[in-house]
């Protein structure tokens, strides 16, 4: 990507959780496409080195630090990276967090907790960029769910799972409503990706998936094809990379 290129003729997007693993993977391949990428997280130093990535790979960064589960920074967020890019093209709904608790375990602000990341953050942010996107008659969003999702888990991690199967239908309902105004919304759902938040499932996981244990960029392929111009006619839909462990 030339240095000249102009911010006017970079697809700007936004993309929650940008630090590390899938969300650090989809910032960096918008990057290789020249992107305005506003990264967010919730660490400084994080958030400077992929920043830093970022810009090394063509792109352009903007810190876009907030807790996705607080609305108040959400907006404060939204209106500030408004204002340096003049409009958002993307915005994908990646942060999210993973905790392996048995339900008799599980209290109430552990559950609240999760479900104010995963799901809650989502809709806040969706919310943040929804009337701007409305008011440009395009844009795109897409949701990070999970296998767990669609499945429920074997594992004891039924909060996460309630929450990922939230996001799966918030999904559908948003891209019913947004449709006619020029809107695509879609989900793509993880299974057993290789990341430090699943560290302690991946070997006990390989042996049972076709295509083997996954990588981050496996799922930022994913989000590349649903925030291109090939996708356009693609909305409500929900895309599992998995490996072959979940075939539906």
């Amino acid at each position: 990507m030339s240095e000249k290129t102009e911010d006017s003729d970079r697809k700007v997007v936004l993309i929650t959780g940008a630090t590390r693993g899938i969300g650090r993977a989809i910032a960096l391949g918008f990057a290789e496409e020249g992107a305005v990428i506003g990264v967010n997280g919730r660490n400084e130093a994080l958030i400077r080195e992929v920043s830093q990535k970022i810009e090394d790979l063509g792109g352009k960064a903007v810190d876009c630090r907030a807790d996705v589960s607080d609305s108040k920074q959400v907006a404060q967020m939204a209106e500030n990276f408004l204002k340096q890019t003049g409009r958002i093209d993307v915005l994908v709904n990646n942060a999210g967090m993973y905790e392996i608790v048995s339900f008799r375990d599980l209290t109430e602000e552990r559950w609240d907790r999760v479900m104010a990341i995963n799901l809650k953050g989502t809709f806040n942010c969706t919310k943040a960029f929804i009337e701007t996107m409305i008011e440009q008659g395009q844009g795109k969003i897409i949701n990070l769910g999970s296998i767990a999702g669609k499945t429920g888990s074997a594992m004891p991690l039924c909060h996460y799972a309630a929450s990922k199967a939230g996001v799966i239908c918030f999904t559908k309902s948003i891209a019913t409503e947004m449709a006619p105004h020029g809107i695509n919304v879609n989900c793509v759902c993880p299974g057993v990706i290789d990341t430090d938040m699943t560290v302690d499932i991946v070997e006990e996981k390989r042996g049972l998936i076709p295509l083997g244990i996954g990588e981050p960029e496996d799922v930022a392929n994913a989000v590349l094809f649903l925030a291109s111009d090939k996708a356009d006619y693609i909305t409500g839909e929900i895309i599992d990379v998995n490996g072959g462990l979940l075939m539906d």
